[in-house]
This record gives C-alpha cells, structure tokens and sequence, in this order.
C-alpha cells in the first residue's frame, strides 16, 4: 500500500521526465518485457483472441460516460 500517493506521483513525474527514450529503445524494452511474459506463460499461444470481445465490451461500456472536451 503506498502511504504518500502524492509523493508517489511527484517521483513518477520527475523520473519520467528524465528519460529520454527514443521510440526504438521503447519499442525493444517493450519486445523485452512480452518476452519475459511470454515466457513465464502469462501469454500463451492458444487462442490470442481469448477474451478480447469482454475487453472491448468493458472499454465500450467505462468510456460511454466520458464526454471529451471540445478544442
């Protein structure tokens, strides 16, 4: 549980800030971390579109209330 979720923010924010990846580099680290996934069997090979219908369903149903701002 984290105690100061402002601080917690705030440190994001910094380290986030100071990163300067190129969209290469965070494309490999991404590649990298599907891999790692992959191979502790969180991402299998049988069906990819298992559960993909509930996901957009859901997506539909929490973004049906957002009212998007006018530029």
């Amino acid at each position: 549980m984290v105690k100061d979720p402002e601080y917690l923010e705030r440190t994001k924010r910094i380290w986030l800030a100071e990163q300067n990846l190129s969209l290469e580099k965070k494309f490999e680290i991404l590649d990298a971390l599907y891999g790692e996934a992959r191979s502790l069997g969180k991402f299998g090979e049988d069906d990819l579109l298992l559960g993909l219908d509930h996901d957009v369903r859901l997506a539909a149903n929490l973004n049906a209330n957002v009212s998007i701002p006018s530029r």
